[in-house]
């Protein structure tokens, strides 16, 4: 004989989240309730888990602004040559402010583009999640190091423009501070993203002779030196969550506590 289902015996339902890791699962307990989502706020408490703000981005979008400045002066005048840099007029002649203007210059509109996508988003990465040491002083700093290594490598008249070696030392660098810093997620989890990172966006598919891939490769190679150079004292900028995220971790820590005292 069925017994009705209001005198069916109701036993306590299991607790999905063990600890307030935020690590997430799969659902197996039928909907989710608002006391089962216990590590979401402590997320949005760690600081590479809220979102960007969008003062943030304001040092990318001026450097983007003087990329766009050097470039149109260098279209207008393209027999003369005061801002790229080559072997012969940085080592030879000591002009090393070159390795400066040089990131401002870009071959045409496409190169300027392709290269302005990546700077802004890592350009606000960093300086959202690290500070302004990261972006745009040690950024800045890694693209002159990245183009005088480069310029070795090419003939003494060899012009080299561009910030695409800054924009893979800044990917570089992020990568290397997200690996170490992004404790919200396994190792496992931290290498997967990104290797699947490197491999989707920016292993090339066509090669171009007029693209310099061994500044690339050189940008990169030294954002993940300087990024593991300067871990430990670049570390993640705290920021103060909003009041109502403050309530709900607060909340969600005490039924964890609870929890606690429940489970073996």
């Amino acid at each position: 004989m069925a017994l009705p289902e209001s005198e069916l015996p109701q036993w306590p339902r299991p607790r999905r989240y063990r600890s307030s890791r935020p690590r997430i699962l799969h659902p197996e307990f039928g909907e989710e309730r608002e006391d089962d989502i216990i590590q979401r706020p402590d997320l949005r408490q760690h600081p590479l888990g809220q979102r960007p703000q969008g003062q943030s981005l304001m040092p990318a979008a001026l450097l983007l602004l003087l990329f766009c400045a050097g470039s149109f002066w260098s279209w207008m005048h393209p027999h003369e040559n005061h801002l790229a840099a080559t072997q012969s007029l940085v080592y030879e002649q000591g002009e090393i402010w070159r390795l400066m203007t040089t990131l401002w210059v870009h071959a045409d509109i496409a190169h300027l583009l392709a290269n302005s996508g990546l700077f802004v988003i890592f350009g606000l990465f960093l300086r959202h999640y690290f500070g302004l040491w990261a972006f745009p002083s040690l950024s800045l700093l890694g693209g002159m190091a990245t183009g005088a290594l480069a310029l070795l490598t090419y003939g003494p008249n060899t012009r080299l423009i561009g910030a695409s070696g800054m924009v893979y030392f800044m990917v570089g660098l992020w990568l290397l501070l997200f690996l170490r810093y992004a404790d919200y997620l396994s190792w496992a989890h931290r290498v997967m993203r990104a290797l699947a990172f490197v491999l989707v966006v920016l292993v090339p598919t066509q090669f171009e002779p007029q693209v310099s891939y061994r500044t690339h490769a050189i940008g990169f190679a030294l954002g993940l030196f300087f990024g593991w150079l300067s871990a430990p004292w670049t570390k993640p900028v705290t920021s103060v969550a909003p009041p109502e995220v403050e309530e709900d971790a607060e909340y969600y820590r005490s039924a964890h506590d609870y929890e606690e005292e429940l489970l073996p």
